[in-house]
């Protein structure tokens, strides 16, 4: 677990969770059908969990490589979401266009 001390003015003023995630869609799929489904799963799942407060994604095209910032107010916020995340049946397109091989995730505490 890493802790990130931040100076920046912010709203936020107790300690939260950055998770930060990293992967490759598939190369079957297209960016615009996985931008739509990133955008289902921002809305209809990850916004819906306890403790969310925040989520963006964003796009490295030369590499292929999609990055997915989440803050939850807690670490178990966090993991409950993860842990509830594969079997939740509105988020299994989302799931099934990403290469798992890629796939790599970091949880940073912010106080």
């Amino acid at each position: 677990m890493i802790a990130i001390q931040t100076n920046a003015q912010s709203d936020m003023k107790e300690s939260y969770v950055i998770e930060v995630t990293t992967f490759q869609f598939k190369k079957e799929v297209t960016p615009e059908v996985f931008w739509a489904a990133d955008k289902a799963v921002e809305a209809n799942y990850t916004a819906q969990q306890p403790g969310y407060i925040s989520r963006e994604s964003g796009y490295a095209k030369d590499q292929n490589e999609v990055l997915v910032l989440v803050k939850w107010k807690t670490m178990e916020d966090a993991e409950a979401s993860m842990k509830k995340f594969m079997a939740d049946g509105s988020v299994n397109d989302y799931a099934m266009m990403i290469d798992g091989s890629t796939l790599k995730m970091m949880r940073y505490i912010v106080e």
